[in-house]
């Protein structure tokens, strides 16, 4: 555990889900794999690949950068637009959504969530309340992290991290200053920086086995930087 900055008296912790409660590389693999074989089957668009698919995302994302922070919403456009060009009918459309989103958000939620983050969260849940912070579309309830009074999502509730207005409606929500929010995280731009740019105290999971130092992109530091989800329950002491 290293210290960064001095760590004040919190009162509420926000946690990011994906990479700092389990690991979603696989996750999010499998999910764009079945993704897109869904749409090339549903779509009959057999020269689709991910590549041609990113470029899609890529240009929706140039034309509304705002539309790009909630993933639920940029990733159907980028389908409605797709499917436009390629001349399907309104109704064709209406049903390759239904159908592909249905596939992608199954499999986007097949997780196992560790027992450790399992019994973290239990832990600190008979103590603080528990916020969920995320830019990503996993429902918690449905990967068995019952553990939150809140779940915020980029996009939906609000700008998504780095920006402020998560963090800030947390705050007023529960009553508390941003700086007696402790947001707990593993990137240091979304999380780190989104944190502690709202005047609240940011812990970084750091399960990189890298120094901060090698983040060139890293501007601002954490408040603590942990290695195991564990530790947050001696910082809770």
């Amino acid at each position: 555990m290293k210290f960064y900055r001095t760590l004040q008296p919190f009162k509420l912790i926000s946690f990011d889900l994906d990479d700092t409660l389990y690991d979603n590389t696989e996750v999010i693999r499998l999910a764009e794999q079945h993704f897109l074989a869904q749409l090339k089957q549903e779509s009959q668009l057999h020269e689709l690949t991910t590549d041609i698919w990113r470029d899609w995302k890529n240009k929706v994302a140039q034309q509304n950068s705002i539309l790009s922070e909630d993933v639920v919403e940029w990733r159907i456009e980028s389908m409605r637009q797709l499917l436009a060009y390629h001349q399907k009918s309104a109704v064709e459309m209406t049903r390759i959504l239904q159908s592909v989103m249905d596939v992608f958000v199954e499999w986007r939620h097949k997780i196992e969530v560790p027992n450790q983050s399992q019994q973290v969260l239990n832990t600190l849940k008979a103590k603080y309340p528990l916020v969920a912070i995320t830019n990503g579309n996993v429902e918690p309830q449905r990967i068995g992290l019952t553990q939150f009074d809140l779940v915020l999502r980029g996009g939906e509730q609000g700008r998504a991290k780095p920006h402020q207005d998560l963090f800030h409606q947390t705050a007023q929500q529960f009553g508390v200053q941003p700086q007696e929010i402790l947001h707990v995280g593993d990137n240091l731009i979304a999380d780190i920086q989104g944190a502690i740019q709202a005047n609240c105290q940011a812990v970084w999971i750091n399960q990189s086995g890298k120094n901060l130092r090698d983040f060139s992109d890293a501007t601002l530091v954490p408040t603590v930087e942990i290695t195991d989800l564990t530790q947050l329950l001696l910082l809770s002491a």
